[in-house]
């Protein structure tokens, strides 16, 4: 399949009709990453866009301190770097992959090009940005008023609800280590290894190497 049709595939251009992406050959390509390599690197100046056609990769902010604060996961058909394209700064986040990657890489101007043209695209992307404010929005509210315990009962939660594991014994498979638990939640890996102890002990949960078992999902909802 050529990059076109791989593109087509993305959600994002779910109900597209192929006609409408008018895009030469040279505006995309495809690029391949071993676990570990960099993406592209926070205040990078490139704008373009990608779109994950498999693998997992990490997007996270580097403190001037060289603190890690991991802003989330990208997984298959995720796609990331519209900021840049639309606005010209640099790179807010650094991203590297986790597992072996393969991603289509949209130049900035056919990227551009295909907002002007497409209104369907132009639209799912302000609605995935307004959703992005949301969640940022919570994830402060979590950080300024929330303990350590209550950020990770919902970060746990949150994965569930979205991986479809949020049952009585579901399980999350492919589980993020702790220090990236904590990257992602604003707590240190001893404090997430302290309260997953401490959720493991209650019953609520059982782990396991990169994977959990959720015994009691709705105790991951309780204020307790």
């Amino acid at each position: 399949m050529t990059d076109i049709g791989q593109l087509l595939g993305c959600p994002l251009f779910a109900g597209v009709a192929r006609e409408s992406v008018v895009l030469d050959a040279r505006d995309l390509r495809t690029r391949f990453y071993a676990p570990g390599q960099i993406v592209f690197n926070q205040d990078d100046t490139s704008g373009d866009v990608y779109f994950l056609r498999s693998g997992l990769l990490l997007a996270l902010y580097l403190d001037q301190d060289g603190r890690e604060l991991i802003f989330t996961r990208l997984n298959t058909h995720d796609y990331f770097g519209e900021l840049s394209a639309i606005d010209g700064g640099k790179r807010s986040l650094s991203v590297y992959s986790k597992t072996d990657s393969c991603l289509i890489i949209m130049k900035r101007q056919a990227f551009l090009d295909l907002l002007e043209t497409i209104p369907l695209v132009r639209q799912r992307i302000m609605i995935d940005m307004a959703e992005r404010i949301r969640r940022l929005t919570r994830h402060s509210y979590q950080l300024t008023s929330q303990s350590v315990d209550k950020r990770l009962k919902a970060y746990l939660a949150r994965m569930a609800l979205e991986s479809g594991a949020f049952k009585p014994n579901g399980q999350l498979a492919k589980f993020p280590t702790h220090a990236e638990i904590a990257g992602s939640i604003g707590a240190s890996r001893e404090e997430v290894s302290r309260s997953i102890s401490a959720l493991k002990r209650t019953g609520i949960l059982e782990a396991g190497r990169q994977k959990l078992t959720i015994l009691q999902p709705n105790a991951l909802l309780s204020e307790q």
